[in-house]
């Protein structure tokens, strides 16, 4: 046999192994559902993420994301015609986070990775929700239309610090392309925690 051969073969096998074996890092796109705790709302979680093994099951990453949430207080009532009115108070709490992860996976090889992830994050929120709200409808006050009163004992923006956990499956497809599923809930020192249901794509290389 031609010993050129022999050695462009070797070559190629070597090279092949060593693509199989650098594809050590990721970029991860999460997006899906959100609850938050404080005012149960309902809304949007988002994130990106890098992520980069330095052992065989162990990894770090780290990532930047929001949420937006919203709901409302019912409050209806009849105009001077007795047409409906929906005088409905609407808020919205919005933030935006980075998070650093040191992740650990069960279950590693070349198609699928179960992994959980746990992390610190500091966070910036804004948010509309009161903190007591008290309805004065008019046969009590006399008044024609409804009064709402408002408290308000909390900032309306926060900057804090927090922690979360998420459990994630990714199954690889060709050209090295990721789907996952993505589960999570994350808590902070203003005491709001928040729960993520996510769908995630990514590239490994």
């Amino acid at each position: 046999m031609n010993p050129f051969l022999i050695i462009l073969f070797l070559f190629s096998i070597n090279k092949i192994y060593a693509q199989k074996r650098a594809l050590k890092k990721e970029i991860q796109v999460s997006v899906g559902k959100s609850f938050h705790g404080t005012g149960d709302m309902n809304g949007l979680y988002f994130n990106v993420l890098y992520e980069e093994y330095f052992k065989k099951r162990f990894s770090w990453s780290c990532g930047i994301g929001s949420t937006i949430h919203d709901g409302s207080f019912p409050v209806y009532f009849n105009d001077p015609n007795n047409q409906p009115i929906d005088g409905s108070v609407r808020y919205t709490t919005a933030g935006v986070q980075a998070i650093g992860n040191m992740g650990y996976s069960f279950l590693k090889s070349e198609e699928n990775t179960l992994q959980i992830r746990t992390g610190t994050l500091i966070r910036y929120q804004s948010s509309s929700y009161y903190d007591d709200v008290t309805v004065l409808y008019p046969a009590g006050s006399g008044l024609p239309i409804p009064v709402v009163i408002f408290q308000n004992k909390t900032p309306q923006r926060t900057l804090v610090l927090g922690g979360s956990i998420q459990l994630l499956y990714n199954y690889t497809l060709k050209h090295n392309i990721s789907l996952g599923l993505l589960a999570g809930i994350q808590t902070d020192t203003r005491g709001d925690t928040i729960s993520q249901l996510c769908a995630a794509i990514g590239k490994k290389f």
